[in-house]
């Protein structure tokens, strides 16, 4: 009795644990939409400088900074360099969450972390519950794998007296 009030407890815990990875990850686009807008903005003043003297030709502007010999100056052409990718990446990712389905976002959250909006997402979380379909369905993975996980934990003292009861059984 208390083995299957604790496979349902498991079953639970994961449902309500897997419901919230939807959540996180609407909350990880915003927090990322925000990043995105920033850098944008940072982006749009360098635009500006480029317009003014160098007929809107931000490489032109780079390199400018780059041939200068004050090492300040060429820094900051590194820098950027490093902000004008970043943005371009950051803006393919963004695309993912804001386009694709959620099917499709978990694995791609999984695999492309961007560990400081994690840390800023999860500071700011707020658990919810999801209505729609994939949000459901990832909770009852969970708690199927939660569950699964409380049941092979309980069934493997079972096994390895078996396997040791044969070993016996074998050398005798």
């Amino acid at each position: 009795m208390i083995k299957s009030l604790l496979d349902k407890i498991f079953f639970t815990v994961g449902a309500i644990v897997f419901l919230q990875l939807p959540q996180f990850i609407a909350q990880y686009t915003q927090h990322m939409g925000g990043y995105a807008a920033s850098q944008s903005e940072q982006i749009s003043e360098y635009q500006a400088i480029a317009d003014l003297h160098f007929n809107g030709d931000i490489e032109a502007y780079q390199l400018r900074l780059q041939q200068n010999t004050d090492p300040a100056v060429a820094e900051s052409a590194q820098q950027i360099t490093k902000r004008l990718k970043s943005a371009k990446s950051i803006q393919q990712e963004l695309a993912v969450y804001e386009q694709k389905p959620l099917w499709y976002q978990a694995p791609y959250f999984i695999t492309h972390l961007r560990i400081d909006l994690v840390k800023g997402t999860a500071h700011n979380f707020s658990p919810g519950l999801p209505i729609n379909l994939w949000a459901w369905g990832y909770g009852l993975v969970g708690g199927v794998l939660f569950s699964l996980l409380f049941n092979g934990v309980c069934k493997l003292p079972q096994l390895l007296r078996k396997k040791t009861t044969a070993q016996n059984h074998q050398t005798n």
